[in-house]
């Protein structure tokens, strides 16, 4: 079985970077089967990238190579691929799990140059068990954590403004709701458009955000702006 699984010998090469597929795939389908980003593709590059620079060395250099230190060097490149995958909006930041996988990844090729790979199997398969059992679990300690939900509160929301009008008032109606929107603090305009509507009446829509969350200031908008004449309905939402 050694000998197969000589990684300075064909055979033992081949073998060795299929289950760096395998397993990088397996890692890769779970996180392309729940949408999140770098799926099968990514998983199966970086495993098979990670084994080949390491069996590089084992091959070339044999015992006269530090192995620690090719491996150490693989974590580096590993680090700046998973920091793209990081993105910060505003206060919250996305992408750290995936990130976190990516390098993860880069061990299990790595592993798969060992003499016992079942190292590498192992480590696979607590990736995949801790996403998908500490995720939903996540998840639900998010929903129920009331920490969590004053810092929501904290954050920037956008809001969408909705307001029907009728065609012959809508240039004063968008003025007077652009003047009302400047007058708050902490509330920022990003976009403001109006449709015709089939009946004649046309429908105006604003999109802003508020520094942190704040119903009241948007109400206080849309009774302000609802005294307007021509005006037929007014509303808001908190939008995504």
């Amino acid at each position: 079985m050694e000998a197969i699984l000589d990684i300075t010998a064909f055979s033992g090469f081949a073998i060795r970077l299929a289950l760096a597929i395998v397993l990088g795939f397996v890692v890769g389908f779970e996180r392309q089967w729940t949408k999140h980003q770098a799926g099968i593709l990514t998983n199966v590059i970086v495993c098979v990238g990670a084994y080949a620079y390491t069996a590089f060395s084992c091959i070339e250099l044999g015992n006269n190579i530090d192995v620690t230190r090719v491996a150490a060097q693989v974590v580096s490149g590993i680090g700046f691929l998973g920091a793209g995958l990081i993105i910060r909006d505003g206060t919250k930041v996305s992408g750290l799990s995936t990130a976190a996988t990516i390098w993860t990844t880069a061990a299990i090729g790595i592993l798969c140059t060992l003499d016992n790979i079942y190292y590498a199997v192992i480590v696979a398969a607590a990736i995949v068990i801790v996403h998908l059992v500490l995720h939903p679990f996540s998840d639900y300690i998010n929903k129920k954590s009331h920490y969590n939900k004053d810092r929501r509160d904290r954050e920037e929301t956008m809001y969408k403004i909705s307001i029907l009008c009728k065609e012959s008032s809508e240039i004063d109606i968008r003025s007077h709701l652009i003047k009302t929107i400047r007058e708050k603090n902490d509330v920022l305009l990003h976009n403001l458009e109006s449709n015709d509507e089939i009946n004649g009446d046309v429908k105006i829509k604003a999109y802003i955000t508020t520094a942190k969350k704040n119903n009241d200031v948007v109400e206080s908008i849309i009774v302000h702006i609802g005294k307007d004449e021509g005006i037929i309905s007014a509303g808001w939402k908190i939008t995504e």
